[in-house]
């Protein structure tokens, strides 16, 4: 029981990673309506191929992606002067195969991730609230049918440290609320089980 337990948390942990992984990229690097008297800094298209191996579930999966879009990343003033906002509009695809079997499921993304606000906290730590809308997490099988489909808005709250200097980038402090609008059943999936 333990076991399964474990492989459960790995598999979600897994899966909102997915969810938060653009997010916090752009973080790392870091059209909207970005915050009143922000400037952009950069606007630029991104295109990435990929590919990493992974025996969380028990058994090696093989995953190979393209990712790409257009971010845009906008630095405030004045009291947001170190605070960065990022703008992705963003698609990825990846093929998941079970390394045994040669099972094959594919996941993809395609939505919208952009900071709306940040407040500062102390120092050179601001919280952010960012949202992501569209479909972040679609499952299909190797014929091609819709497992899972989420869609809608996921809207997060974090504690992030700019590090005080005018570079985007700097260090995850703290989670600090995580919502969901609209269906999200992949927020729930173990995704080991897709390949049992």
């Amino acid at each position: 029981m333990a076991h399964l337990l474990r492989r459960r948390r790995a598999s979600r942990g897994i899966r909102r990673a997915l969810i938060s992984a653009l997010g916090g990229a752009l973080l790392a690097l870091p059209l909207a309506v970005g915050p009143v008297g922000a400037t952009v800094i950069l606007r630029d298209h991104y295109s990435d191929d990929y590919g990493f191996s992974f025996d969380d579930c028990g058994f090696w999966i093989d995953v190979s992606g393209h990712a790409e879009g257009i971010v845009q990343f906008r630095v405030g003033k004045g009291d947001l002067a170190t605070a960065f906002f990022s703008h992705n509009n963003y698609s990825v695809r990846e093929t998941w195969t079970r390394r045994d079997t040669g099972d094959v499921f594919t996941i993809t993304a395609n939505g919208l991730f952009q900071e709306t606000k940040a407040i500062p906290i102390s120092g050179t730590i601001f919280q952010f609230t960012s949202v992501n809308a569209g479909q972040p997490f679609t499952v299909s099988d190797s014929d091609g049918n819709l497992v899972v489909r989420d869609r809608g808005v996921i809207r997060q709250v974090i504690q992030f440290d700019t590090q005080g200097d005018n570079v985007p980038g700097g260090e995850f402090v703290a989670d600090v609320s995580f919502s969901v609008s609209g269906p999200h059943p992949g927020l729930d999936l173990d995704l080991c089980t897709l390949f049992v």
